[in-house]
């Protein structure tokens, strides 16, 4: 004889509502993980590769690289700001957010599929519509994966979907007059407003999600009637904490990113921009100046001999004056222009505008360092200095620096 195995409960556990929630959650946690395995297996389509076009086009006597009606769409303008916080976290909801809906999408479908297998033959009209909300969550992610929608959009679009999926569900647990539907409720409430990655939406979606939830708990007669809306409350408050954890997350990186930017542009020994930070900001001069039709001015400027005064005096000294010269190049050089270190002992400025006197600014800079008093009698501190200008549509800036430094001037 075969005796059962396993833990045998009472009836009254057995029956007990909350068994049913905690068996629900379980069975909830089963699908996440079967919808991550799913997200790792399947991937997202992806869009059609434009080498593999242009191939194409050559095949039936298309140039691609020639004027076509293709390079005269306008391009979107990207969403961004001057605040790195800002354009972290609309990246941020840019990538998770469709995600969060292909996720959200895959575990409904996965959930309607489940119930209708496990009530085969009592109907099936819920988990049909809740299949059907499946689809178009997937449907929606792969849109706004690959459409140019700005992140502010995106943040209403997820937060007013999350507040139709939960009133979708207290509509269920009307018309079945069952609680089970507020528990997955109460899952939505934690887990949508750290995804939304905004306040103002959340806040919304919340009282919305609230009314939903209070409403249906009036309607619906069960045994945890008076525990519902405070869980609820519970959740949404969750969800609020999770959303402020997030938000300080990407505010840290933030900063952390940026200091590591400044980092890499500036040259730790004079303050000014390093021969990195100068190359990164240039473009965005070359494309003022090609706006305004202006052209751009490169000036050259070469402290000479500092290798014999480093073995006169020590590398310390020669520090000394590289400071004092970047110093002096800051308060001299035209207003607006842009200074770097550009070697070892040559200092390169690169502005929008007029043609400079070089000679006068050498012969400022010289004095501003005999102000400073860092060479102590030491040592003249003699300079070259060599200019260079050009437009952006005839020339390029890696040209302009080869012809200020190869045609150094003699102050």
């Amino acid at each position: 004889m075969n005796t059962p195995a396993g833990i045998l409960l009472p009836e009254c556990v057995l029956s007990s509502s909350w068994l049913l929630v905690m068996a629900t959650v379980v069975a909830f946690n089963t699908i996440i993980y079967i919808g991550l395995i799913l997200s790792k297996l399947i991937p997202l389509p992806r869009q059609f590769h434009p080498g593999r076009m242009r191939r194409m086009l050559r095949k039936i006597n298309v140039n691609p690289d020639k004027d076509t009606a293709a390079d005269r769409i306008p391009r979107p303008e990207p969403d961004e700001t001057d605040d790195p916080y800002e354009n972290m976290r609309r990246g941020v909801a840019l990538r998770g957010i469709p995600q969060a809906f292909g996720l959200a999408g895959g575990l409904m479908i996965l959930m309607s599929a489940t119930a209708f297998m496990s009530f085969f033959g009592t109907g099936f009209g819920f988990e049909l519509i809740e299949f059907g909300v499946g689809v178009l969550f997937l449907v929606i992610a792969m849109v706004l994966g690959r459409s140019h929608v700005k992140a502010r959009t995106l943040m209403w679009i997820w937060a007013a979907s999350s507040a139709v999926l939960v009133a979708m569900m207290a509509g269920q647990a009307v018309l079945v007059d069952s609680q089970l539907p507020l528990a997955y409720s109460l899952m939505v409430m934690v887990a949508f407003a750290p995804i939304t990655l905004a306040w103002r939406p959340s806040l919304v979606a919340a009282v919305l999600m609230l009314v939903s939830m209070s409403t249906a708990t009036v309607l619906v007669e069960g045994d945890e009637d008076a525990r519902l809306i405070p869980a609820a409350l519970a959740g949404l408050f969750v969800s609020a904490v999770l959303l402020r954890l997030r938000l300080t997350s990407i505010a840290e990186l933030s900063d952390e990113k940026e200091s590591y930017v400044a980092l890499a542009s500036t040259d730790i020994l004079t303050g000014v921009l390093s021969r990195h930070g100068l190359l990164t900001l240039m473009p965005g001069q070359v494309g003022t100046a090609e706006q305004l039709n202006e052209a751009i001015w490169v000036m050259s400027i070469d402290v000479e001999q500092l290798g014999e005064a480093n073995k006169q005096y020590g590398s310390a000294y020669g520090d000394d004056v590289l400071r004092a010269v970047a110093v002096a190049i800051q308060e001299h050089a035209p207003p607006g222009c842009l200074v770097a270190r550009w070697s070892g002992d040559m200092f390169l400025v690169a502005w929008i505008g007029g043609r400079p006197n070089g000679e006068r600014i050498a012969r400022d800079i010289r004095e501003q360092i005999l102000l400073n008093g860092v060479n102590l009698g030491k040592w003249p501190t003699p300079l070259r200095i060599g200019i260079a200008a050009g437009y952006p549509r005839t020339t390029t800036f890696d040209h302009l620096i080869e012809e200020a430094t190869a045609y150094l001037a003699a102050p």
